[in-house]
């Protein structure tokens, strides 16, 4: 079989872009495609491995040739578009290549390194092979070794570390630094596995930079996850004063940040706690970890859009788990996935869902991940190249929504006709229309849950159907020339295909090619004032 991979996750402007090829392809022509319109071509000989293009400038790209297709990005930051992933398995001599081609597959430009460390409150272990805080054994040569490799994809390895945590072992050197309840008792995680140390402590946060710049001298992360637990929200010192945990992430962000500087940080926002605050501190994307009463896919839309309106200038990442991998059967756990990924990406967001080798996320112990099957890993890579390729339209931070005042109800600039019921929500058994104005035009998303009897987005789902028969009508309002149509979709048309519309006058009107779950509609010369 035939495949393309990239050479790195994200390349850099001036760098010249090389795509690996696999397989037994023959000879031929690979072209790469920005947005609707080819801007270089490699001719690949018979035994050539390698397909070679020039340096691009900054944008989201997609690749075609061979029957195959990929996709790539060139940034000056890759975290302007984060696209996050994750690695667990840190066991003496593993091969690191497996994990190394899943982040090149899917375009992962960071990747967090979860329980990669000794202990909480003592990242850097006594000897390089060593047990953690549960009872795994770890080499911390391997560390490095995946530290190197994904460096050298173009990905930043990111170590994990936990902002105010003590094991059992530490806790007594801390406890007069510790976060209490109003009964006295120790805020912890779990009965006896961590406690919680007050992050506004100066002597902790001393412990935690030095900590934490050891581990970039020792390993070479280029930053750091930073995590909570969600609670306390608020708590109380040894001597009874009141902590206001609200407060102190942002202050402990920024101190952090000011003494690594050259380290990129992510914090992690427990259930959108305290997104608000933390959202402007000096870190590199607003993270948000999923939870329940976050149950459906319009929170996700939700949650996506208010962290974009609160720091404009930033990547967002939903960590949401997919716990639907994890029941056994995993009947529709495939579609449950290409929904989420299909909410995020057209929110302008992207989820911390995929990484080592083949490995989905099922719940917060990222050990414990999923593994998909050849299938579902086409479809997750289908999405990925999707979301990347179309990423100067998907992730435009100008980009305002304007479906309220353009479609559905008493508006007439645009019409959206089904087989199924139309919907600007997210409703079960409805297909979902959005419109974005964006400086290149209207962008039209149309997510279909016209199969699926509830909008959980953790939920097993009815797989996807080829929808038919949907027309959009677009107003021509003060133009004497046809809308332009360009449509697209992960599964049947990744490439931009331009749809020839009918004219009545008034509007302009294009049959969309069939297409399952996702699928955006770019309107380039449409009067959008």
């Amino acid at each position: 079989m035939t495949e393309l991979i990239p050479a790195k996750a994200t390349f850099a402007p001036g760098e010249p872009i090389e795509i690996e090829v696999r397989g037994a392809p023959g000879a031929g022509r690979v072209s790469l495609w920005h947005l609707d319109e080819c801007v270089a071509t490699s001719d690949v000989a018979v035994d050539a491995r390698v397909a070679q293009f020039p340096p691009q400038p900054e944008g989201g790209y997609g690749v075609e040739g061979l029957g195959v297709h990929t996709a790539l990005d060139v940034l000056a930051d890759p975290l302007s578009r984060a696209r996050y992933g994750f690695v667990s398995d840190f066991a003496a001599g593993r091969d690191v290549v497996g994990v190394v081609d899943n982040i090149r597959r899917l375009h992962l430009n960071a990747v967090q390194f979860y329980d990669w460390m000794y202990r909480h409150a003592d990242l850097l272990p006594p000897a390089d092979d060593f047990v953690d805080a549960l009872g795994r054994t770890l080499s911390l040569a391997t560390v490095r070794r995946l530290v190197a490799g994904l460096h050298a994809a173009g990905s930043l390895a990111l170590g994990y570390a936990a902002v105010y945590a003590a094991g059992r072992d530490e806790w007594p050197s801390w406890r007069s630094d510790g976060l209490f309840r109003s009964t006295g008792e120790p805020w912890t995680l779990g009965d006896d596995f961590l406690w919680n140390v007050d992050p506004t402590s100066e002597r902790w946060q001393a412990h935690f930079a030095a900590d934490l710049r050891a581990a970039v001298a020792e390993v070479g992360f280029a930053g750091f996850h930073l995590d909570q637990y969600g609670a306390p929200k608020d708590a109380l010192r040894a001597d009874r004063t009141r902590v206001d945990l609200a407060e102190a992430f942002p202050a402990l962000i920024d101190r952090l940040a000011g003494e690594l500087p050259r380290s990129r940080l992510i914090f992690n926002n427990v259930n959108d706690f305290p997104t608000w605050s933390t959202a402007a501190a000096n870190q590199a994307a607003v993270y948000i970890e999923v939870w329940s009463p976050h149950d459906r896919l319009a929170h996700i839309s939700g949650l996506v859009t208010k962290a974009r309106s609160l720091a404009p200038t930033k990547s967002v990442i939903l960590a949401a788990y997919l716990s639907v991998f994890a029941n056994g059967s995993r009947v529709g756990a495939a579609e449950a996935q290409r929904l989420l990924l299909a909410t995020v990406f057209s929110h302008g967001g992207t989820a911390l869902l995929h990484g080592e080798e083949r490995g989905v996320l099922t719940e917060a112990y990222y050990v414990k991940h999923s593994e998909l099957d050849p299938v579902d890993q086409s479809s997750t890579r289908r999405y990925y190249d999707f979301a990347v390729r179309y990423g100067d339209l998907l992730f435009d931070r100008t980009s305002v929504d304007v479906t309220g005042t353009r479609l559905g109800g008493v508006n007439e600039e645009m019409r959206i006709r089904a087989s199924v019921p139309v919907s600007v929500d997210p409703v079960a058994g409805a297909l979902w229309t959005r419109v974005l104005r964006l400086p290149q035009g209207l962008l039209v998303s149309l997510i279909d849950l016209s199969r699926q009897s509830d909008d959980r987005w953790d939920a097993p789902k009815q797989p996807a159907r080829q929808l038919e028969d949907v027309r959009v009508s677009v107003e021509r309002s003060g133009r004497t020339t046809a809308v332009r149509f360009l449509f697209a979709d992960p599964d049947g048309n990744p490439e931009m295909k331009a749809l020839v519309p009918e004219s009545d006058g008034r509007y302009d009107t294009v049959s969309l090619p069939a297409f399952s779950t996702w699928a955006i509609l770019w309107l380039p010369d449409s009067d959008d004032a």
